[in-house]
């Protein structure tokens, strides 16, 4: 399983409507997400570790392309296959 991309955040913490822009690359094996205080790191980080636990997503509206399947937030308690994903915040 591989997490392609965080296809919309809507109305999730920082995030009021985040859609994956065209052109943007898929994450790889291994990423990398820095920016300026206030900008949402620490919240992917969050939704990262939630992947990571197999915890659902209570707030707002998240979805995720996993092997090329749209996968809802709010399932990944009940989503069989879920890539491994390990955080470092």
């Amino acid at each position: 399983m591989t997490l392609e991309r965080i296809q919309k955040i809507k109305d999730h913490l920082i995030f009021i409507r985040f859609n994956w822009p065209k052109g943007l690359l898929d994450f790889k094996e291994k990423n990398l997400i820095y920016g300026w205080n206030g900008t949402g790191k620490s919240t992917l980080s969050n939704l990262f570790r939630l992947i990571e636990k197999n915890t659902p997503i209570s707030e707002g509206e998240v979805e995720f392309t996993i092997t090329r399947k749209s996968v809802n937030g709010m399932d990944l308690a009940t989503t069989k296959e879920l890539p491994q994903v390990r955080v470092f915040n």
